[in-house]
């Protein structure tokens, strides 16, 4: 007779690390470290991609902005020497964090979900701190004297217009890399080992 009350034993519970992959599948990403069961998402156009890097420019220089207004206050201080090199310092490294952060979280920034594209690991799987860092290195690499070129563009005094054409030189590079690479990846991205897909339609 007890026996026949006995409770049916309960079905065994997901280990919590398979619980968090369910939830990064959920998202449309590969579990990281896993290998994609489905074929990988088709890559965003260029002119896509492209039209992102004006918006991310904008949202950038605001950060920058924001970010630089406690040194409003320092005046010239930070204008030469050794100031100068920490204050550039200091906004690479709030740059590099906004990046990084976004890249990691989510696969995107603002510009990016805009237009409807991410970036993942080469196998599809969701980008981790060490992996979006280094795609954030390498794009620095390519789009960095772009940023400076910019600037230097507005004070013709310090360099010639002529000599800071070059500065855009790296981003072409990497831009122009597309066109031929198989998956019409940018280079820095292939150097990174990430890709760019389209992002899925939200529910």
């Amino acid at each position: 007779m007890k026996n026949s009350l006995k409770k049916a034993p309960r079905p065994p519970q997901p280990h919590p690390r398979n619980r968090t992959r369910d939830a990064v599948a959920d998202q449309g990403f590969q579990a990281d470290g896993q290998q994609a069961d489905a074929p990988l998402q088709p890559v965003p156009s260029l002119a896509r991609r492209l039209a992102s890097i004006p918006y991310e420019g904008l949202l950038l220089l605001a950060l920058l902005l924001i970010a630089g207004f406690p040194a409003a206050g320092l005046g010239e201080l930070t204008l030469a020497g050794i100031p100068h090199i920490f204050f550039q310092l200091y906004l690479a490294i709030t740059a590099g964090a906004y990046f990084v952060w976004q890249w990691q979280k989510s696969g995107q920034t603002l510009p990016m979900k805009t237009w409807r594209f991410r970036v993942v690991n080469s196998d599809g799987s969701k980008l981790g701190w060490g992996r979006a860092f280094w795609r954030f290195l390498c794009a620095l690499l390519f789009f960095g004297p772009a940023c400076a070129g910019v600037l230097l563009l507005f004070f013709p005094s310090r360099m010639s217009p002529v000599v800071t054409m070059w500065f855009f030189f790296p981003m072409l590079a990497t831009l122009l890399y597309s066109r031929f690479d198989r998956e019409q990846q940018f280079l820095h991205d292939r150097l990174a080992g990430t890709r760019l897909e389209d992002a899925p339609v939200p529910r």
